[in-house]
């Protein structure tokens, strides 16, 4: 009966399945994609509608894969109007060693579809069809990335290693890549628009090599896997330069390295010299080695000669603590002030990674004294020398040693014994100095001003000149003994505190 030969509205006819392979070229030793196509050519044997000639509820799978490996199951075509094509794809895996030429995959193509429609009713039927694709193993070289990693973290440099193996059957002769990278990953100092190229030589079937590129990483870098693009080429027996197949590998940057800072203490005050100290710990997830530790300070007011702090060798998980003599100026305000912090590590074969900055905040105290001084016992007259016995104490944070005490004094007082000296202070720690004061026969029965200032050594090994102090000396009435010196009886008399010193900043010692 021809197509539109029903008069009573019977429609009758019957989908016609096809299926095309869009590219039929497989590498050897890995797992191919078969992209499919399937198309709906259908035959309409009476009535005119179109109802009898969609395919419904599709599905297609490998049911002969011949000489390799079917990897997927069913797939879903769904309906496929008449005239019209769906895409599909099926999985196989490819052996080594597999010989060059053609060979044929079956699929079968289930579907239902309705085969007569006459006023009310359908009929529905369901059908398989088996369709062929031939596939190709080529007689040429076929290369691929087995292998591709980094110890390179977001932010860093170093060296990335890339495996490449021949699975091809035949020799591939003076073999050369050409890798085109992109989002925040930079090979070799390539571009998008110039690719870094390198030559692999000759790989026989099955034969393997591994490249070094270098690669920087881009801060921005997340997680996750970046593509490359790899390009192979390489010269047949008559030497000349013929593409290989491409290659879109993944490259994953290493977890970025973590460092923290804990117990950060210090001892700074206006206008002397202090330390800043804490402890680093290596959060993972490597070990670092030759690491550095570097400090900015945030304000004009400190001053770290040395910023760069040598760390040891740290396992994740493991601390180190850390040492910064720290400066600070006579002109600063006392309060907080910022660090900030940053990590220098290898990074792949290069320390080239950071980490940081961390902020961290310490404060700088109020200037304090030095010394405190008290009298132990003085007992000046008039006319006559006598010896004065001091008390001083180490209010700085830090033990000083050779310590030079120096005493002046100004008409109606002299010191013939102005000189006195201390090994050593600890914090907190005091120590006798003894000096000779003499008070002329005149000297006004009154308190007195001397002055004194020290000479001493930090534990930094800086010699440092203090501010002048001034200290009160009673002169009592003298003993009406002719001329001469003598040494006064020592008397103890209630401690005195000294005054403050003169001025802000360190003062030269007088000559």
């Amino acid at each position: 009966m021809l197509a539109g030969a029903a008069v009573d509205g019977t429609e009758i006819g019957k989908p016609d399945v096809d299926v095309h392979l869009t590219d039929n070229q497989l590498e050897t030793g890995t797992q191919e994609t078969l992209e499919l196509d399937v198309s709906n050519d259908g035959r309409l044997d009476a009535g005119f509608g179109e109802q009898v000639l969609n395919v419904r509820a599709g599905t297609l799978e490998i049911s002969d894969s011949g000489p390799f490996e079917s990897k997927s199951g069913e797939a879903s075509l769904g309906t496929i109007p008449d005239g019209q094509s769906v895409p599909a794809t099926q999985r196989i895996e490819v052996p080594n060693g597999i010989e060059p030429g053609e060979y044929e995959i079956t699929v079968e193509v289930d579907y239902t579809y309705v085969y007569m429609v006459s006023g009310s009713t359908y009929d529905r039927r369901s059908t398989t069809e088996k369709e062929t694709v031939t596939v190709v193993v080529p007689s040429d070289p076929q290369l691929a990335v087995t292998d591709l990693m980094t110890d390179v973290e977001p932010g860093g440099s170093g060296e990335a290693r890339i495996e490449i193996e021949n699975t091809g059957p035949v020799t591939s002769n003076q073999t050369r890549t050409s890798i085109t990278s992109g989002n925040g990953i930079t090979l070799d100092g390539s571009t998008p628009e110039a690719p870094a190229e390198q030559i692999i030589g000759d790989l026989e079937p099955n034969e393997s090599t591994t490249m070094t590129v270098d690669v920087a990483i881009d801060e921005s870098i997340s997680g996750g896997e970046r593509p490359l693009e790899i390009d192979f080429t390489y010269e047949d027996e008559n030497g000349i330069e013929r593409a290989a197949n491409s290659v879109t590998a993944s490259l994953s940057p290493a977890a970025e390295q973590t460092f923290a800072i804990d117990d950060l203490e210090s001892t700074l005050a206006v206008g002397y010299d202090g330390e800043v100290t804490g402890t680093l710990t290596n959060e993972g997830p490597r070990t670092v080695d030759d690491a550095v530790l570097d400090v900015t300070p945030q304000s004009e007011s400190l001053f770290i000669e040395d910023t760069r702090y040598a760390l040891p060798e740290l396992e994740p998980g493991e601390s180190t603590e850390f040492r910064y003599p720290t400066d600070v100026s006579g002109q600063a305000d006392a309060g907080p002030r910022q660090l900030q912090f940053t990590v220098e590590y290898g990074s792949g074969d290069r320390t080239t990674a950071t980490d940081g900055p961390i902020s961290e905040r310490v404060v700088i105290d109020d200037r304090y004294e030095e010394f405190s001084i008290e009298t132990v016992a003085a007992d000046v007259r008039q006319g006559e020398t006598s010896e004065v016995l001091l008390e001083i104490t180490n209010e700085r944070p830090e033990t000083l040693s050779n310590v030079d005490a120096k005493l002046y004094a100004d008409s109606p007082l002299d010191a013939p014994n102005s000189d006195a000296f201390v090994n050593e202070l600890e914090p907190g720690e005091s120590a006798e100095i003894r000096f000779e004061i003499a008070a002329t026969a005149d000297a006004a029965l009154e308190t007195h001003p001397v002055e004194l200032d020290f000479e001493y050594d930090t534990e930094r090994g800086d010699t440092v000149v203090s501010d002048v102090y001034q200290h009160p000396i009673d002169v009592g009435e003298g003993n009406g003994d002719d001329g001469g010196t003598t040494v006064g009886s020592i008397v103890t008399v209630m401690a005195l505190l000294t005054g403050a010193g003169l001025g802000i900043g360190l003062w030269w010692r007088r000559a």
